[in-house]
C-alpha cells in the first residue's frame, strides 16, 4: 500500500510527559511489526493505537 497519509506509522514510540501507564501499541519500523508501548495519556505522537488490530490495519505493509 502507498505510504501517503501514514507517515506517522514511521515515528518512534512517543510515551509523552503524563503518567497514565495506558497500554497502546506503534508501528516499529525496525521490526516491520505492531509492538506494545505504554502510553502516559498525554502529547505523544500518531504512531499510537488502542488495539493489535488497529495498529496492524493501518500501517503493516506500508
Amino acid at each position: 500500500r502507498p505510504l501517503e497519509g501514514r507517515e506517522f506509522c514511521y515515528l518512534p514510540a512517543e510515551t509523552g510527559p503524563c503518567k497514565a501507564k495506558m497500554p497502546r501499541f506503534y508501528y516499529n519500523l525496525a521490526s516491520k511489526q505492531c509492538e506494545k508501548f505504554i502510553y502516559g495519556g498525554c502529547k505523544g505522537n500518531n504512531n499510537n493505537f488502542k488495539t493489535l488490530d488497529q495498529c496492524r490495519y493501518t500501517c503493516v505493509g506500508t
